[in-house]
């Protein structure tokens, strides 16, 4: 009884962690001006392709793959990372918050260079300043969704019985 009522918590954690993750996400890219702008060039840019959807069916598909790549990027940085501490943390039955703020604010900001690996890139070492800007927002967001999660899952969990 106690593991079943253990996985509810969990996934009712995981759940609001990933909702504030991806509250605080705009959040941080807003509050760093070079993010804004290039926030508001990739809106207008999927404004106009939607506008252009009737007249265009290209202009529909470059929507589809912008839209795809959004929820992609989202998935990776506010979901995945939040998934991965979270799921070494009950094996581990680890519950310090150090843990889960700590190796998701890392896995979240660290997104951008393990996507470069997977894929390949040339670039891995490499980072310009607005990457870094980015990797900082990323941060913030995977300190977020692991401080929620801690404080929704985590915090003054007993150690199971002997």
């Amino acid at each position: 009884m106690d593991g079943l009522r253990r996985a509810l918590v969990v996934m009712f954690a995981l759940a609001v962690a990933v909702g504030a993750a991806l509250l605080v996400l705009p959040l941080a890219i807003a509050a760093d001006p070079a993010l804004r702008r290039a926030s508001f060039a990739f809106a207008g840019f999927l404004v106009e392709a939607l506008a252009q959807a009737d007249l265009d069916p290209a202009a529909a598909r470059e929507a589809a793959e912008l839209m795809r790549f959004v929820w992609t990027s989202a998935v990776v940085v506010c979901a995945a990372p939040l998934f991965i501490v979270a799921a070494i943390g009950e094996a581990a039955n680890v519950r310090s918050p150090v843990w889960h703020v700590g190796a998701t604010a890392v896995g979240a900001a660290a997104a951008p260079w393990i996507a470069r690996a997977a894929f390949g890139s040339s670039r891995l070492a490499d980072a310009s300043a607005p990457e870094l800007r980015l990797a900082l927002a990323f941060f913030v967001t995977g300190a977020a969704a692991g401080g929620v999660y801690w404080l929704t899952a985590g915090r003054g969990r007993r150690p199971p019985h002997d």
